[in-house]
């Protein structure tokens, strides 16, 4: 999937994507970070990030490689 087709899959459906790739151990990394009060935390921004990464890490793209194009994307959604 090309990053244009999948910021319009994103736009049209982000809570779908969320649902459906968001990983197990997302809510607890949340919990902890906020718990620990390391960060500032926005909280769907996170969840948004984490299930993207998710999703390109599933599709074969490599863990560094997928953090920089999930922040790209997230970068993009909010502009």
């Amino acid at each position: 999937m090309q990053r244009n087709d999948l910021l319009e899959w994103i736009r049209r459906n982000g809570s779908g994507l969320v649902d459906q790739f968001l990983p197990p151990g997302a809510q607890a990394e949340l919990d902890s970070v906020i718990r620990d009060h390391r960060h500032e935390v926005d909280v769907d921004a996170f969840l948004m990030f984490v299930s993207i990464r998710a999703l390109l890490r599933e599709r074969g793209m490599a863990s560094c490689e997928s953090d920089c194009e999930a922040g790209q994307i997230m970068a993009m959604l909010s502009t």
